[in-house]
């Protein structure tokens, strides 16, 4: 039924709820229906319900995907019954029905119309019973006021003859009575079904009034006495001129005053539903009416757009009936309806719309069971084009010990492994629970599925899987078996911790687990803080090892598994703000399952180091075999590459060999190494190293902010590092979101191969304890949601990839304080790029918490630029001619144009002369402006060489220009 509801859509963000329509079954041991429903403030639903072979009302709370969070039984007598909820002001629930005490015969007891009050959790606050006059009374809905703290009660009263009456009554925020009225002729029945108010916050009643046939009735009552001053009557006839059965029952008000009424009416032979607008003053004429043939209709709801939603039911056989949906304009024309159901009668009894233009309805649905029915709450999403999925896919995916591919009973499940379904326009992802089972909703049609394994040492059986759907309402199974392609562990780890502050304690969470297909023996981690950090504590114990390295013993680890311990440091009172600091983790073993026959065996490490008044790159061969050839390096200062790609190349190293790469002055620039390692290297590892605030005068000041722009050496699954910048120690944000690196320049560009690692920070900034955090992030279009891949987090939690790239975590048994200390959390992962993302493209990506049950809070959103490396890195200029000139050229290489800036010359013109590799001049332009930018037109792919020269002849300055 229709209540006043907060404008939800404009307060969730776009992608919380998922567009796609599903059905929920919930079974509470015995036959009951959902008899109203209302959205909370985390986008969940709250409904109340009656379970007849149990005499008890349940409210049942669901997340915003119909999945059950928690349930509360009322028994307030031996019969208790919930008709109708709303949402209230506080975050609590309003709840109204009817009560009744056993009968004793001869003795009949009546039954009593009730109303509760709730916290968010179902906890009863306040409970009044109407007293009523020894008659049966019921309450069939309820109305929380929207400008004062009180509530209006709808339902009926028998008199004195037996017949019903309209019942109204009013309590206040303390659930004392205000005032109490009936409504009708004593010889004559009326029931309320429906209360709403109207724009001066008078109330309307919708009902039936039963004088024989029966018609619509509504009733419309101030709200300060309880007194009406108008009702009105309105019936249908056949063609014959007789009276019809009709019954209303919803009502809503429009913006512009009249209302609008929902209900049935068997003026055709198979009935029909009625929705219909009427005049709010005056005569209260009809303005439209829409007709829904066999339908028979309960639930009325508003659309944020003015239009309306109705269910109910309709017959699908003389037999059988379907949970009926519809939605219509403004005008009553209809844009869409759907019948859905279970094998059995199945109805709607309430509706409410969902942010993404959709709606749920709740009511029954039965399902035979021999020659019986058994009815159970009923809960359906449809989309925005009454669209409701309600085939399932049901797989399991495990591992195939004897390679069979055929599950037998002794192959477990695997976790966490992340699955697509597709179709044409249409693809979903779910991951594996803990027994390596999954569930998605699909309608009929052919489905494609693959799995993507978590690394090379695994296969499954087929690439690819096709299943046919081709029934509603059912479940099509399917066995996923995966097999052992290489006989070893993988050993991960990622460490992390949400806000960096100085002098203070940073707590990291180092995170490992074993991916691969054999336990991991003798298992240890190596965790190397900054410079700038201590030691305080740690979860377990941990040995101090050279240049602040502590290694942790985890022993046998079995594949499948995962742990987690904490490491506090204290970073130093004198670090700087925005000063970048990096803590390491690296397990092991960390051998490579899969190695290249042409693999040198030589491992490529990157090193950086400050030695008095200079900066050193180095490169070492940390592997087991001599290079074969050498390998590339560039050489970057803040952002500008000082030298080229393809300029510098390494040495040929011999196992435990290192090399001087370059050697620049310590003047507080930050410079990076980026280099390669050997063909047939078998990982992921790019060898880069940089070093920050490198100085021979310490009284001078260095560059930030560099450090955090490009990825570390992180690539490979058995190291990770993380590096932030320095905040305070009072740094104390609610929540946000970082990404990692956080790229170059103001459209923080990234490279297409980078994985982006996310970080969610949350904590408790209210005054209550957070007892289950759930964090819901949609990814970017441009990222691959079957890459996710979860990491590090302050506290244990459950991992889910589902819709078309949502990714959730949810953190149950928190017990977060309120205030400050132990208040805060965070989880992360990493995911890749969709392949050939054309360049420039943005990648935004937020987050929404939602902490217990309160409204979801959205983290800052974090963008990055996607575009070739090399074209957004400034080469710089090698040969400076002109004494005080300064020339940059970027980018460089470059694709479509580069762009010259000239600094520190007078001169009224410049000539650019271009050269190819022979030597041939190519181009001769001259320009005016010190600023000008060279388009490529029809230069070729290839290395240039460039010469700047004054009007007056004078050498400016040459160097080199890449062509992409």
């Amino acid at each position: 039924m229709f209540k006043y509801l907060l404008v939800l859509s404009l307060l969730l963000p776009a992608g919380i709820v998922a567009g796609q329509g599903w059905e929920r079954v919930f079974d509470g041991g015995g036959s009951g229906q959902i008899n109203d429903i209302a959205m909370t403030a985390d986008g969940g639903f709250a409904m109340i319900s009656y379970y007849n072979g149990l005499n008890r009302a349940r409210l049942l709370k669901t997340d915003a995907d119909g999945f059950l969070q928690w349930t509360k039984d009322y028994f307030l007598d031996t019969q208790t019954s919930g008709e109708a909820i709303s949402v209230t002001k506080d975050g609590g629930y309003i709840i109204a029905g009817f009560q009744r005490t056993a009968p004793i015969p001869p003795n009949t007891p009546p039954r009593k119309a009730y109303i509760l009050k709730t916290d968010a959790l179902g906890n009863v606050e306040w409970t009044y019973v109407f007293p009523g006059n020894g008659y049966d009374a019921e309450a069939l809905d309820v109305l929380e006021l929207p400008d004062e703290n009180a509530y209006v009660v709808c339902g009926y009263q028998k008199n004195i003859a037996t017949l019903e009456d309209f019942l109204v009554f009013k309590v206040d925020a303390g659930g004392s009575l205000v005032w109490s009225n009936t409504f009708g002729a004593p010889d004559i029945q009326e029931k309320g079904f429906a209360i709403t108010a109207d724009l001066n916050g008078n109330l309307l009643v919708a009902g039936e009034r039963r004088d024989g046939p029966s018609d619509f009735y509504i009733v419309h009552i101030l709200n300060d006495s309880g007194i009406s001053d108008w009702d009105h009557t309105y019936g249908f006839f056949d063609g014959q001129g007789n009276k019809a059965n009709d019954v209303a029952r919803d009502i809503t008000v429009t913006s512009d005053g009249n209302f609008v009424v929902t209900g049935q009416s068997n003026v055709l032979p198979d009935g029909v539903g009625i929705l219909m607008k009427f005049e709010g003053s005056g005569n209260h004429k009809p303005v439209w009416q829409t007709n829904f043939s066999r339908a028979d209709l309960y639930g009325l709801a508003k659309t944020a757009s003015g239009g309306f939603l109705v269910t109910g039911n309709r017959p699908s056989t003389d037999a059988q009936e379907e949970l009926f949906m519809a939605r219509v304009d403004a005008e009553g024309e209809k844009i869409c309806q759907v019948a859905v159901g279970r094998p059995g009668p199945d109805r709607g009894y309430c509706i409410i719309p969902t942010p993404d233009g959709g709606a749920v309805a709740g009511g029954s649905g039965e399902l035979f069971v021999g020659s019986f029915t058994e009815e159970s709450l009923y809960l359906v999403k449809m989309d925005k084009n009454c669209v409701v999925f309600t085939s399932y896919i049901a797989g399991k995916i495990f591992h195939d010990y004897n390679t069979n591919c055929v599950r037998d009973a002794n192959e477990p499940g695997l976790e966490d492994w992340i699955v697509k379904i597709e179709s044409p326009n249409f693809t979903r992802y779910a991951a594996a629970r803990t027994d390596g089972s999954f569930e998605i909703l699909v309608d009929t049609g052919t489905y494609l599925i693959q799995l993507f394994p978590p690394n090379d040492s695994w296969e499954s059986c087929d690439p690819v899987i096709t299943l046919p759907v081709d029934a509603f309402s059912d479940t099509f199974s399917i066995d996923i078996p995966v097999k052992a392609k290489f006989a070893c562990p993988r050993n991960e780890v990622d460490v992390a911790t949400p806000v960096l502050r100085r002098c203070a304690d940073n707590t990291y969470t180092v995170r490992y687990c074993n991916s691969g297909t054999i336990p991991s023996l003798n298992t240890e981690i190596q965790v190397t803080l900054d410079p700038d950090m201590s030691y305080v504590s740690s979860s377990i114990p941990g040995i101090l090892g050279p240049n602040n390295t502590y290694t942790f013993n985890i022993g046998f680890l079995e594949n499948g598994d995962c742990g987690s311990f904490t490491i506090d440091a204290f970073l130093s009172c004198d670090a700087t703000l925005g000063e970048a600091h990096c803590v390491r983790a690296h397990v092991f073993p960390d051998s490579f399952c899969n190695t290249s026959t042409n693999w040198d065996g030589s491992i490529i490490e990157a090193r950086a180091t400050c030695d008095g008044d200079s900066v050193k790159m180095i490169l070492a061969n940390v592997g087991t075999g001599t290079m074969t050839e050498v390998v590339g390096f560039v050489i970057a200062e803040d952002v500008i590459m000082l030298t080229a790609p393809g300029e510098r190349s390494s040495e040929i190293l011999a196992p435990g060999e290192s090399q001087l790469a370059w050697g620049g002055p310590a003047n507080g620039k930050t410079y990076r190494i980026i280099a390669e390692q050997t063909p047939g290297y078998p990982g992921t590892s790019y060898p880069t190293a940089a070093i920050e605030r490198c100085l021979s005068d310490t009284s001078n000041t260095f560059s930030k902010g560099f450090y955090t722009m490009f990825p570390e050496d992180e690539a490979e699954p058995f190291k990770s590092v993380d590096c932030q910048e320095t905040y305070d120690t009072n740094y104390n944000p609610d929540n946000l979101k970082r990404g990692h690196p956080k790229g170059y320049d103001v459209p923080q560009y990234v490279s297409p191969q980078t994985d982006l690692e996310y970080l969610i920070q949350f904590q408790n900034s209210g005054t209550d304890t957070v007892h289950q955090v759930i964090i819901r992030d949609t990814l970017s279009p441009y990222l691959d949601p079957a890459t996710v891949h979860p990491g590090a987090a302050s506290h244990p939690y459950d991992f889910d990839v589902y819709g078309p790239g949502i990714v959730q975590f949810t953190l149950p048994n928190l017990n977060l304080p309120p205030g400050s200390g132990a208040n805060e959390g965070f989880v992360t992962f990493r995911v890749s790029q969709k392949q050939e993302i054309p360049c420039n493209t943005e990648i935004l990506n937020s987050a929404a918490i939602y902490s217990d049950f309160n409204a979801p809070v959205l983290t800052n959103q974090t963008f990055h630029t996607v575009c070739v490396f090399d074209t957004f890195v400034v080469v710089k200029t090698k040969h400076i001619d002109f004494e005080g000139a300064d020339v940059k050229v970027y980018p460089n290489p470059f694709d479509e144009s580069t762009l010259f800036e000239i600094s520190g010359i007078s001169a009224s013109s410049v000539n650019l002369e271009l050269y190819d590799l022979q030597g041939k001049k190519v181009l001769n332009q001259t320009y005016n402006l010190p600023s000008f930018r060279l388009y490529r037109h029809q230069l070729p792919e290839g290395m240039f060489f460039y010469r700047l020269i004054t009007n007056k002849g004078q050498p400016i300055a040459s160097g080199k220009l890449l062509v992409h």
